[in-house]
């Protein structure tokens, strides 16, 4: 993680946000805007977090490592979103691991410093509470999908979240654990896309060729 560490840098970033309506100005002077680089943790399973983060720009994967040592994707995120929220209120662990899939920039404030600020603060703590609710109703529905839905309709799903200009590449060992399927049952459902003429395969790179029936594929479960 990097602090940006200047007021002007992040009045920047906020200016155009509707996030700076979500928080009092005693708040967000306390906030530190900050970078993490595509590829670090924002926190970890286990681990207790210094800070509660508010995302700006990006894209992260929110996951948990399960009993039996497999990894279950519990969600994308590609908005606006708190994080840390549980812990400020719990004093509690982090109970899952995100993981920035692009340069992720941040608003992060200290809770051990600020934590009765933000406990104080009825509009941020009316963001918060907002945001809570959104990411329960998500997580309903995404063990609703994983439960319901076939496994290609699951992958289209993740492929469209996960593209990038058309084009998507991942690691398939760790795509099957968090799609709860064997590794040679996802080679069996990207086999089935690319006869069907949705993906084409170059490498271990999978380029879209029919975008249009990828959506159609993923039905009212994309929608979600």
């Amino acid at each position: 993680m990097i602090f940006i560490d200047t007021t002007d840098a992040r009045n920047a970033r906020v200016k155009n946000s509707w996030v700076r309506d979500c928080m009092s100005q005693k708040v967000l002077q306390q906030m530190k805007l900050c970078l993490f680089k595509s590829g670090e943790y924002i926190c970890q399973e286990g681990e207790r977090t210094e800070y509660l983060y508010i995302i700006l720009d990006g894209r992260c994967k929110v996951f948990k490592t399960l009993e039996n040592g497999r990894t279950l994707l519990i969600c994308c995120y590609q908005d606006v979103q708190v994080l840390g929220e549980f812990e400020l209120f719990s004093n509690s662990m982090a109970k899952t691991s995100v993981q920035a899939l692009t340069d992720i920039y941040c608003l992060a404030i200290s809770v051990s410093d600020h934590k009765s600020l933000l406990l104080s603060d009825n509009q941020f703590l009316n963001f918060v509470c907002c945001q809570t609710c959104a990411k329960v109703e998500r997580n309903n529905q995404n063990t609703g999908i994983n439960l319901l839905y076939p496994l290609e309709q699951r992958l289209a799903g993740y492929i469209l979240i996960m593209q990038n200009s058309g084009v998507f590449s991942s690691n398939y060992t760790y795509l099957a654990e968090y799609l709860g399927c064997s590794y040679r049952h996802l080679l069996r459902t990207f086999h089935s896309l690319c006869s069907k003429h949705i993906l084409e395969k170059k490498g271990t790179t999978y380029f879209l060729r029919d975008m249009n029936a990828l959506q159609h594929l993923t039905g009212e479960m994309y929608r979600q």
